[in-house]
């Protein structure tokens, strides 16, 4: 008999959207999730109309509750600037060791608790970054939307440098189901075009949310935490 997939909910950039709409969703349906959280108190600088939290006392207060109701924290930088030196994005002015380290310095001092895993922006990992994040001591990190949304027990596995697929609109939640996978996936907005990047209506996302925890209730599947994910992938080889 199949083992279930695992299936790892993330979430970048610390968009309110994601807590107004999507995280009472996923505590209605019982359903852990990992948030990559920007770590700085300004508005978003690109997209201002993004609300974004401000780790203010009341977001502070509500993250810790989520933190106990078994969902995840984790970092996504300071800035969230672009890291590559060959995109024409590139500020030259970019230090890899501060966004890794000063992220997760900061993150631990609001949340209390130990932060063990980063997101990279714009989903990129070049090499300068990534050795950032090993020396900051990140169990795991995830770069990925480039199409490899799930991985084997017996497949190798870059820990530092796991792929996802994003999510958008009318997904067909059977598509992402392997049996004995660890599958993770990248949301952003949930709403319209003001609630961030590639938004997916908060109806829609209840029908996928629905759907995943009826799949869940089935015995399909186990949804788990960027962090668990990880551990139990590393513990299955």
């Amino acid at each position: 008999m199949a083992k279930p997939a695992f299936v790892s909910l993330t979430f970048d950039d610390g968009l309110r959207c994601q807590f107004e709409r999507a995280v009472p969703i996923l505590d209605r349906c019982t359903l852990a999730a990992t948030f990559f959280l920007i770590a700085n108190k300004s508005p978003w600088h690109e997209r201002p109309d993004w609300r974004k939290i401000e780790w203010n006392a009341d977001d502070i207060q509500s993250l810790r509750g989520m933190a106990q109701r078994g969902h995840e924290i984790g970092s996504h930088s300071v800035n969230h600037k672009d890291p590559d030196p060959q995109s024409p994005n590139f500020d030259p002015s970019f230090d890899a060791k501060f966004e890794a380290e000063e992220s997760k310095r900061l993150i631990e001092s609001w949340m209390g608790a130990k932060i063990q895993s980063f997101c990279y922006p714009f989903c990129k990992n070049p090499e300068p970054l990534k050795n950032a994040v090993r020396c900051a001591k990140y169990e795991q990190a995830r770069a990925g939307a480039t199409g490899l949304s799930y991985y084997s027990p017996q497949e190798s596995i870059d820990f530092l440098s796991v792929d996802c697929r994003q999510i958008t609109a009318n997904e067909n939640v059977s598509e992402w189901i392997r049996p004995d996978c660890w599958h993770i996936l990248m949301i952003h907005g949930i709403g319209g075009p003001q609630d961030g990047w590639c938004p997916i209506q908060e109806d829609q996302f209840d029908t996928q949310m629905k759907d995943l925890a009826m799949r869940r209730d089935s015995g399909d599947v186990e949804v788990v935490t960027f962090k668990d994910g990880a551990e139990r992938l590393q513990q299955s080889k």
